[in-house]
């Protein structure tokens, strides 16, 4: 009778021990993983780039609602351009800012278009206690849809949408919503594919397999924040769309790689509007030229990034968010020939546009 105790006890132990270790365990992992990644702002600090460096820019600050938080914006427009082709909308990567991506608002602006960029929840000068989540991208697109079909001044403009990284994501997952369908086109480009995906490939690198534990509490936490939105995927945004996407991706790009990206489920795509463009040598930026791309990665090789934790919930990004070693302005040096590449998509949108409205006249 006592071996018989003993058994139970040990077998109780046991389950209890299982339960904690596959169950408790990875859940209590996951809380801190993201509290700590996603519950702090992130502000730039140094060398980051300002209005000061592009004097030909006039840019107007606008604020507007993303749930309960109001979110920093301008309109950016070319002082020399008369008369503008469309309403471009800018979406940031993680980790950065309006300021991280003014050398594509002056391409843009130069090209005509009246550019509007925005700092997403918890960065920058938007308000937010922190970042709250991947799927904050999408849900802060989302808004600033909203936020520009609302002003009656814009109406006899088209909304386009360009989303890099961070951003490349929350607009693909945004082409998922009804919302997205006031955008007349939209260019994603390094954007991953699913926040699963992405997260894994980041936290292999320093938990190694054991990871899958803590998948379907990433899955759970992220669905107890925003509900049936944490389930896009990309891929399915671009195809319900059924309007013209680009997708663009390097697969050398190791911030996020191919394997996690939106390009690589490119046979998926039902949209016969989409275009899929793959490099092999332009790294996670692509706007960047590969030469200098390469001179980073040289420089950048085998050396940590400066990334610090500063006041208690903000994290600091000195230089050049973990190019440190580069100066700014090869950093953020920019390959008009990619953005032409990008910007001529937009134009034969516009074109075919144009000409629609006129045979209907």
């Amino acid at each position: 009778m006592k071996k018989n105790n003993k058994f139970l006890e040990f077998l109780i132990v046991l389950i209890y021990g299982v339960f904690a270790i596959t169950i408790v365990l990875p859940m209590i992992v996951t809380a801190i993983i993201f509290k700590f990644v996603f519950g702090r702002r992130v502000r730039k600090t140094l060398h980051h780039l300002t209005l000061e460096d592009y004097p030909n820019l006039d840019a107007h600050p606008v604020n507007f609602k993303s749930g309960k938080n109001q979110l920093a914006a301008y309109f950016i427009v070319d002082k020399s351009v008369a008369q503008y082709k469309a309403v471009m909308i800018v979406a940031h990567g993680i980790g950065c800012s309006r300021a991280g991506y003014l050398n594509r608002y002056d391409y843009f602006a130069r090209q005509g278009y009246i550019v509007f960029g925005f700092d997403c929840t918890g960065t920058f000068e938007s308000q937010g206690k922190g970042l709250k989540g991947l799927t904050q991208s999408q849900v802060d697109m989302d808004n600033a849809i909203k936020y520009l079909d609302s002003l009656s001044q814009l109406k006899e403009y088209k909304l386009l949408a360009y989303g890099h990284s961070w951003g490349g994501y929350g607009l693909a997952t945004e082409l998922n919503c009804p919302n997205a369908q006031k955008l007349t086109a939209a260019a994603t480009l390094s954007g991953f594919n699913d926040i699963w995906g992405i997260c894994k490939y980041q936290m292999t690198r320093y938990a190694g397999k054991a990871v899958v534990l803590v998948k379907p509490w990433t899955y759970l936490h992220y669905f107890l924040l925003y509900g049936k939105k944490a389930m896009y995927k990309g891929i399915k945004g671009v195809s319900v769309f059924n309007k013209p996407v680009l997708v663009m991706h390097s697969t050398d790009d190791k911030t996020v790689p191919y394997e996690s990206s939106v390009a690589i489920h490119k046979d998926k795509n039902t949209n016969p509007y989409a275009r899929f463009v793959i490099y092999d040598d332009r790294g996670h930026t692509l706007s960047r030229p590969p030469e200098v791309e390469q001179k980073i990665r040289e420089l950048h090789n085998g050396k940590k990034t400066n990334l610090k934790l500063g006041d208690s919930n903000i994290f600091e990004y000195n230089v050049n968010v973990g190019y440190e070693y580069c100066d700014r302005l090869t950093v953020f040096e920019i390959d008009e020939k990619f953005m032409d590449e990008v910007n001529s998509f937009f134009e034969e949108v516009l074109d075919k546009e144009k000409a629609a409205t006129l045979q209907n006249e």
